[in-house]
């Protein structure tokens, strides 16, 4: 029987870890770095490198919650949104899914965030742009029904289209112009400022043509309670799972890739499913992996995806879908003046360039393309 039960309890382990595992490869780097910063708050035994800024913006926000009129429960619960937030403020991952980091009700933490937005810098515990700019109006005691519309519709504001601010807002160019400038005054990113983001891309292309990992990796400590430990080393695991399924990913990408990085040759066909075969994973591991990471390469900073190019079709598995639009754009700009061009014939003559192509989808690509003739 006691066989039995620690069976049990080691499949309840390796279960948990593998959703924990899973959790987190789906994250990109900057919703990892939130998660791993709560739950360092969280844990004793759990070490995360922070530079002091980091830390003294979050105090700060921790001891102005010390202020506020809440029971001991908001006040824990607020003091944990404090680390969720991202680098510019803003509680931007999705309210149920911090409340599942946090093990609360989402309502909760929707009851909590108005007394949390008022909080200084204004803006911070927003969710969104418009958001952060309502509330540092509000602060500033310029928060009105015309700028409040004008909040709906930033891609105005951000155009600088006077006229078209006017019409939306039903005001005239002098309070156009005044919303313009306040909304210009203010800081889309309080608790960052003006500066840059400073989360780096999680991967690096060193010149050696090997891939590193650049984010700085927790560590798991001995102080606390066994239980503390034992979450911690899990969180720690399931972080260097991560790691070791991104750069097999990363690195299999730029061997693949390695002449179009090289400035050398274009970019090749290589679809999700294709890659995943070769890895001997599962295609929805490479989605969730590759999500949002991003590598710092000779050619710039690129999403892991922009090296994932579908090929023009599954007749054509080593034939980007670029190439074969660029075969067709070629064949109308050189087709012979006073011939008809029909979509029968270009399939027929793409098909002779060993690009096999359906009528129907050299019709849908014609129609998209420019300068084409007949």
């Amino acid at each position: 029987m006691q066989e039995q039960q620690q069976r049990q309890i080691r499949g309840l382990s390796l279960s948990q870890q593998m959703r924990l595992s899973l959790d987190l490869l789906r994250m990109d780097g900057a919703r990892l770095r939130r998660r791993l910063r709560l739950e360092a708050a969280r844990n004793p035994c759990l070490d995360l490198a922070e530079t002091p800024e980091e830390r003294s913006d979050r105090q700060r926000l921790a001891e102005q919650v010390g202020l506020l009129r809440l029971s001991a429960d908001e006040a824990h619960l607020a003091r944990a949104l404090v680390h969720c937030l991202d680098e510019h403020g803003w509680l931007s991952d999705p309210v149920p899914e911090v409340a599942g980091w946090l093990g609360v009700a989402p309502d909760r933490i929707e009851a909590l965030l108005p007394a949390l937005q008022q909080l200084d810098p204004p803006g911070v515990f927003a969710r969104g742009l418009a958001e952060c700019l309502r509330l540092q109006l509000q602060a500033r005691g310029r928060l009105d029904p015309m700028i409040e519309a004008l909040l709906q519709r930033l891609d105005l504001a951000a155009a600088g289209d006077l006229a078209a601010i006017q019409a939306h807002c039903g005001c005239d160019a002098e309070d156009a112009a005044g919303m313009l400038a306040d909304l210009r005054a203010l800081s889309p990113r309080p608790l960052a400022g003006d500066g840059p983001s400073p989360a780096p891309p999680e991967l690096e292309l060193t010149a050696a043509g090997d891939v590193r990992l650049t984010a700085p990796q927790p560590l798991a400590g001995s102080q606390g309670s066994a239980e503390d430990q034992a979450a911690a080393r899990a969180l720690v695991a399931a972080v260097e799972a991560r790691g070791r399924t991104l750069l097999r990913i990363a690195r299999r990408l730029v061997r693949l890739q390695a002449p179009w990085l090289r400035g050398e040759a274009d970019l090749r066909a290589l679809s999700m499913t294709a890659l995943a075969a070769e890895l001997e994973l599962s295609k929805s591991t490479v989605s969730r992996a590759v999500a949002g990471v991003a590598m710092r390469t000779p050619r710039g900073t690129l999403a892991l995806r922009d090296l994932l190019r579908p090929p023009a079709s599954p007749l054509n598995p080593a034939i980007s879908r670029e190439s074969a639009l660029a075969a067709l754009r070629a064949l109308i700009a050189e087709w012979p003046p006073g011939r008809r061009i029909s979509d029968a014939r270009l399939a027929q003559a793409l098909a002779e360039q060993g690009i096999r192509l359906s009528r129907r989808t050299v019709a849908k690509w014609r129609a998209g393309l420019q300068g084409s003739r007949g």
